[in-house]
């Protein structure tokens, strides 16, 4: 089975949101998704996450853009919160 792309922002603290899987989002579109993070006080990425989000196994994640203030941003702990949150989100499947 070929594996899965899509497109996410991912906030430092592990929240997440698909935003595209047949291709990536739009400059306006992440542009959105910016301002939606600054509004909230959080800062976070556009990534690629390569596998099924709703497999027990792993996914990879790579960071594409940065998106807020990036002085605060560190992305071994936002891997750990997604870890954490989407671990959470798959054990009720």
């Amino acid at each position: 089975m070929p594996s899965e792309r899509r497109w996410i922002i991912l906030a430092q603290d592990g929240r997440h949101v698909t935003m595209g899987r047949a291709a990536p989002p739009s400059e306006a579109e992440v542009e959105a998704a910016a301002a939606a993070l600054a509004a909230q006080g959080l800062a976070g990425w556009l990534a690629t996450l390569d596998g099924n989000y709703w497999s027990r196994r792993r996914v990879a994640l790579a960071p594409i853009q940065m998106l807020g203030n990036s002085a605060s941003l560190d992305w071994p702990a936002a891997i750990a919160a997604f870890d954490a949150a989407r671990k959470a989100a798959t054990a009720h499947r």
